[in-house]
């Protein structure tokens, strides 16, 4: 009574009923007694609870009623309840639907943050303008030039007319690349020679001018093979075995197939440890950790009932971006479901792992527990009692207990 006449307002209840709540003033005069102490008796009298002890006759001791019922004597709580870890992760559960912020930030960012690095990190070299400086006009530069043309990764632009336009175009970024086809380009290959082709490349961005030169060097090649093809006196027999290379996964070589799993495994562990951390942090922050710490519940209980919550939100995360990704982005899964579920499962659960080591963070945790003696000692002065752990616990210790061992204040 001395620590609740402290308290701006209060609940007496017995026998599991609330028999008034109120500011203690109030309920003191709402019984004319002298003190908050006599107030609770005339409490307990009006209800009946004083003087009057109910009617066991006839029903089994607490004792006789476990053993009847399977449950053994009165001994020692067993190390693993699920009905204790079941409370702990209907409680967790529980805050996470009030924090309607929080549960909007673990539904909806992984979203938003994939569909931004899907789409905005791109390595895909594809539409590529290019113009032809075309010396030549002959019906075999024209078929030279439509090898490029017919390609997804080139754009054709105007042709260039001379030297000055392409050096200028090329500068203003207009073109990528640029392609000069020499004097004599189709009376040279009648004749069987070996012209030279002129490429100009933008290298103001060296990874897409290498890439682009490759894709040149493709096309070139494919023109070459043709031209093997429909006269194979002059330009020699093909090699009787042809090395053709594919890509087992991503064929099309687009950076979206190869952006989406891993963005999606990027997130899978950073949002799911973040909101269990942040979890955490905050009962330490408020000091609500510390009731959880003096149960009954064990270790085990105590950890896995707040990890699970998170590991089933991490999991309707694994499947909003899963399903993004198939029906809105385009890429498929491949390989066996059950195993990428059973990988998705032991994901999730390293990811609220990871944010559950702020409960044995020294720093965060020695923190925690000076600002909670700090706010419990003024009100508890006289006649509470102090955990054991923050009289003996200093920042070198972060590891919490969990103990029921209790000493009376000095």
């Amino acid at each position: 009574m001395n620590e609740a006449q402290r308290c701006d307002r209060i609940s007496l209840m017995h026998a599991g009923k609330v028999l008034a709540a109120g500011p203690p003033a109030e309920l003191v005069r709402s019984r004319n007694a002298r003190t908050l102490e006599e107030a609770f008796i005339a409490y307990l009298e009006e209800a009946g609870g004083v003087g009057s002890l109910p009617d066991t006759a006839g029903q089994p001791a607490p004792a006789q009623a476990r053993a009847a019922s399977g449950g053994g004597g009165a001994g020692p709580p067993a190390p693993f309840s699920p009905r204790r870890l079941w409370a702990y992760t209907r409680r967790e559960t529980t805050e996470i639907r009030r924090d309607p912020i929080r549960l909007a930030f673990a539904l909806l960012a992984p979203l938003l943050l994939m569909v931004t690095f899907s789409y905005g990190i791109t390595f895909d070299v594809e539409n590529l303008a290019y113009a032809a400086l075309d010396h030549d006009r002959s019906p075999e530069s024209r078929e030279y030039l439509d090898e490029f043309a017919r390609s997804r990764y080139f754009r054709e632009q105007q042709p260039i007319i001379d030297y000055a336009a392409l050096e200028r175009r090329l500068r203003s970024g207009e073109l990528k690349f640029a392609i000069e086809v020499p004097p004599g380009f189709g009376r040279d290959l009648r004749r069987g020679r070996r012209p030279e082709v002129g490429l100009w490349l933008d290298g103001a961005m060296p990874f897409r001018a290498d890439t682009s030169r490759g894709y040149v060097e493709g096309a070139h090649q494919v023109y070459l093979n043709a031209l093997t093809r429909t006269d194979p006196g002059r330009w020699g027999q093909r090699p009787p075995v042809d090395l053709a290379v594919r890509f087992r996964y991503n064929q099309a070589f687009k950076s979206i197939y190869a952006m989406v799993p891993g963005v999606i495994m990027l997130l899978f562990m950073l949002i799911p440890a973040m909101m269990t951390a942040v979890g955490v942090v905050r009962e330490k922050e408020v000091g609500s950790i510390t009731n959880l710490y003096v149960t009954p519940v064990t270790g085990l209980e105590f950890l896995l009932g707040k990890q699970l919550p998170y590991v089933g939100l991490a999991l309707v995360n694994f499947a909003t971006m899963a399903l993004l990704g198939v029906f809105v982005m385009g890429v498929p899964v491949k390989g066996s479901l059950p195993a990428l579920l059973t990988g998705a499962a032991l994901y999730a659960g390293a990811a609220t792992g990871f944010g559950l080591l702020g409960l044995f963070s020294p720093r965060d945790g020695c923190r925690s527990r000076r600002s909670t003696q700090r706010r419990t000692s003024g009100s508890t002065r006289s006649s509470s009692i102090f955990p054991r752990t923050f009289r003996r616990t200093w920042c070198g210790a972060g590891v919490p207990r969990f103990s029921l061992s209790w000493t009376p204040p000095r």
